[in-house]
Order: C-alpha cells, then sequence, then structure tokens
C-alpha cells in the first residue's frame, strides 16, 4: 500500500481508504487465479497479504508450494501459511503441516524465522488507533451485509463475495461462525453480529493466537478386505465385470482388447452418462509392456469390457483418501474416485496411465461430461511388483493434494463440486490391479 506524505490526518484518512479498497481486490484476486492468470494474481495476492489479509496469505502460500506464477519455494509457503494461521485462517495450519512434511529441518527453520520476522506495511503507531470502519449504526441492510461479510472472509469463514446478498454461502459462514462462538445459530445478518465479529478480528490480529485444534477426523471407510468378503464389512457392489480377493487384496484383470485410438481424443462424451466412456477417451493406446502376473485363484480374467466396483461410504466436501495399490501390466488404465448421487456418475476421478504421459490426470466428473483440471509431470510407473501409497486430500476451499508414496505428484485449486460425496468407486479399464487397502476420512 503507497505511503503518500503529509499530515498525520492524511495519513489516517487515505491509509482507511486504501484498507477498505484493498477487501474489494481479493475477490478480483482470486477471479485472476481462477482464470490461471498467475502473475497477476500473485502480485494482487502480494499487496493484499502485505497489510495483513489472512486469506491472501493463504493463498500466497498455496501458489508458493505449486510454483504457480513463481518458482516452487517450500519455505516460502510455509512462511505465508504460517502467517494466515496465527491469524486464524481456518486451513493454514493443515497446509503449513502439510508441506512442512516435505521440508527439511533446516528449510523448516529458516521459514519459521522469516515468519517471525515479517511485519505488516502499517506503520506501528496506526495500531494505536483501530482502523476507522463505517458506523453500524450508518449502514443500509445490504451494507451491513457487505461489512458481515467481509469480516467472516477474514476470519476464514466463506462468505463469498462481499456484495451484499444475503446468498446460502453468506448464511451458511454465518452458522459457522456462530456454532464456533457458541452463539445461538440462527443465521441472521445483525447488527450484533457485526459488532462481534470486528471485536474477534481484532483479537485474533492482534494476539496472533493460533487457530483452535481441529476435531478428530471421522473415518467413512477403511477396508483392507482381510475378510476374504466383498458382500459385508463393507458391502461392495460389482457393477461390470469380475473381481475377487487373493493375499494382495481386492483383485482386478481386465485383458485389453485392441480399439482404433481416434487422432484427437476429447473428455465430453456424447453420452456423458457413461462415465467408463468419458474415461475411456482419456486413454491413449500403449504398444508393448509388462508381461502380466498370472492370475490368482480368486481373481477371474475379464475380456475387452471394464470392470466397475463401488462401496457408499459418503463423506463431506473436504476429505483425506489413502489408498495401497499394485499395478502388474500396461497398457490400460486405472480410474479411481469419489462419486455423487445414488450411483456412481459426477464427482471427481484420478485416472492413472501407466507409461503414459501424463501419468496421472485428475478429471471432474458433471452432467456435461468430463473435464481434466489437473495433471502431473512426466510418466508415472508402478508396475514394479511392489505396492504403492496414494494420498489424496481436499480441503473445504477446494484444494486438492495428491501424492504418491511420500512423494507430491499433482496439486489443484478446484470449486465446481460444492457438495458431499456418497462413496468410493474403482474402474479397471484393461489392466490387472491390486487394491490392498482404502481408507476414506473427513
Amino acid at each position: 500500500m503507497t505511503i503518500i506524505k503529509g499530515s498525520v490526518f492524511l495519513l489516517l484518512l487515505f491509509g482507511h481508504i486504501a484498507l477498505i479498497s484493498a477487501d474489494y481486490r481479493y475477490t478480483d484476486a482470486l477471479q485472476s487465479y481462477e482464470r490461471q492468470e498467475y502473475r497477476q494474481a500473485l502480485q494482487m495476492f502480494d499487496r493484499l497479504a502485505a497489510i495483513g489479509d489472512a486469506d491472501a496469505q493463504y493463498m500466497l502460500g498455496q501458489m508458493h508450494e505449486a510454483g504457480q506464477g513463481t518458482l516452487q519455494d517450500f519455505v516460502e509457503a510455509h512462511k505465508w501459511y504460517n502467517l494466515a494461521a496465527a491469524r486464524g485462517h481456518r486451513h493454514a495450519a493443515t497446509a503449513r503441516d502439510a508441506v512442512a512434511a516435505r521440508m527439511t529441518v533446516q528449510q523448516i527453520s529458516e521459514a519459521q524465522q522469516s515468519a517471525r520476522a515479517w511485519q505488516p506495511e502499517e506503520a506501528p503507531s496506526s495500531q494505536a488507533i483501530p482502523p476507522s470502519r463505517p458506523d453500524i449504526e450508518t449502514l443500509s441492510g445490504r451494507q451491513g451485509v457487505a461489512e458481515i461479510q467481509r469480516e467472516l472472509n477474514r476470519l476464514g469463514y466463506d462468505a463469498g463475495p462481499a456484495d451484499g446478498v444475503m446468498g446460502r454461502r453468506t448464511r451458511n459462514a454465518i452458522h459457522e461462525y456462530q456454532a464456533d462462538m457458541d452463539m445461538a445459530q440462527d443465521g441472521h445478518a445483525t447488527a450484533d453480529l457485526l459488532r462481534r465479529l470486528r471485536q474477534t478480528e481484532r483479537v485474533a490480529v492482534t494476539a496472533t493466537a493460533p487457530p483452535p485444534p481441529t476435531a478428530s477426523p471421522r473415518i467413512a471407510l477403511d477396508d483392507d478386505f482381510s475378510d476374504g468378503d466383498l458382500r459385508r464389512n463393507p458391502p461392495w457392489t460389482v457393477l461390470s465385470g469380475r473381481f475377487g480377493i487373493d493375499d494382495g487384496g481386492l483383485r482386478s484383470i481386465v485383458e485389453k482388447t485392441h480399439v482404433a485410438t481416434p487422432a484427437s481424443p476429447t473428455l465430453r462424451p456424447e453420452r456423458p452418462e457413461e462415465i467408463g466412456l468419458a474415461m475411456l477417451q482419456l486413454i491413449l493406446d500403449q504398444a508393448g509392456g509388462l508381461k502380466p502376473n498370472a492370475p490368482s485363484p480368486a481373481a477371474e480374467v475379464e475380456f475387452g469390457d471394464a470392470a466397475r466396483i463401488f462401496v457408499r461410504a459418503p463423506v463431506d466436501n473436504a476429505f483425506r483418501l489413502e489408498l495401497e495399490l499394485a499395478s502388474y501390466q500396461r497398457p490400460g488404465s486405472l480410474e479411481l474416485g469419489l462419486f455423487q448421487g445414488n450411483q456412481p456418475g459426477g464427482g471427481y476421478r484420478l485416472i492413472y496411465n501407466p507409461g503414459s504421459r501424463p501419468g496421472l490426470s485428475l478429471v471432474r466428473m458433471t452432467g456435461d461430461g468430463g473435464e481434466v483440471i489437473a495433471s502431473s509431470e512426466g510418466t508415472l510407473d508402478l508396475e514394479d511388483g511392489r505396492f504403492h501409497m496414494l494420498s489424496w486430500t481436499r480441503d473445504g476451499s477446494g484444494n486438492m493434494h495428491v501424492s504418491v508414496d511420500d512423494q507430491h505428484v499433482l496439486q489443484a485449486h478446484d470449486r465446481g463440486l460444492r457438495q458431499g460425496f456418497q462413496g468410493f468407486v474403482l474402474v479397471n479399464h484393461g489392466g490387472d490391479y491390486n487394491l490392498r487397502r482404502v481408507r476414506l476420512e473427513h
């Protein structure tokens, strides 16, 4: 924020105006980010973060972690996550701990020192006088709602843009805040609520208190197939193909028949309700490959068609999925993810293509078809006779991270799906796979 030389009166006056305009720029910065205009978004978030905006600091952490608009820098990412967490951002502490797992002890120490040395751009003397805001009694109904939205967003509650429109996102954010503050959860935007929000923000910023501890995760699914029965504890549903259980867990073998590949495959099928068709169009046939292992007695070989199976396990929009997977042959591909609705249709899918580029793709499935929202760099080869750990997380803001054997593979930010998920689905499009364990929590 530019400091204009002059009297103390002008400093306070123009400083107040700059703060108000900065609040409105956060939405613009987020829109630039979602349009993948990363350099512009980085500059806008950086200006907002410099005056202590926790949301902008969190986004800077995400962009430095992913290398969006800048070189990938875990130290900078950790610093900004740490600063956002100290200002009460609801997801920053989790993101900070996740990136710390990929850093050395020296890097973490450097990031912590950098966070401690950071100071907002406002002069220390300005902190003695709280920044003036519009008098609550003078606000119209819409102006009051806009102020409440702005305060909620600063505290880490997703109230949407500060447009003064009382929509579902704003009501949900008010409910969450009221629950956290042990208030009556009526979801109403009132003058008393605005006073409480302003007081809460001042306490959070001046005390730089860490965010409250998060609740223990709730386990929706945890199956290692040790009971040898797909029909109970939990019950799995086979939609097509054959699945069996052997010493390695759930086994599926599909011998891929040769199909001519179109020159320009598309992710938007003519019949979007057929998820298998949409996924198959992501696959390029591979020449050659490893010979498949001999089928186990428990597994039967399917020729040509895809083998589909799912299990119901309702979870929130934010989740953590972990699974242990072995792949024994190529060509082919594997589709796995979380679905919405009564039958596996919409939702998110990870598509693994052995030996292909990209090796892993993240797809959003809706009634309009499938759309790739992120892909890994290079190939991914799991055909080494070993089990590999895949971890996939999504937070309430739509930030997703995928790692394989503790190595970061891809990252995405997507708010296209806002509802919870109904369960886990797996589709074998021509391969030999073992799923030893799957765990889903939220």
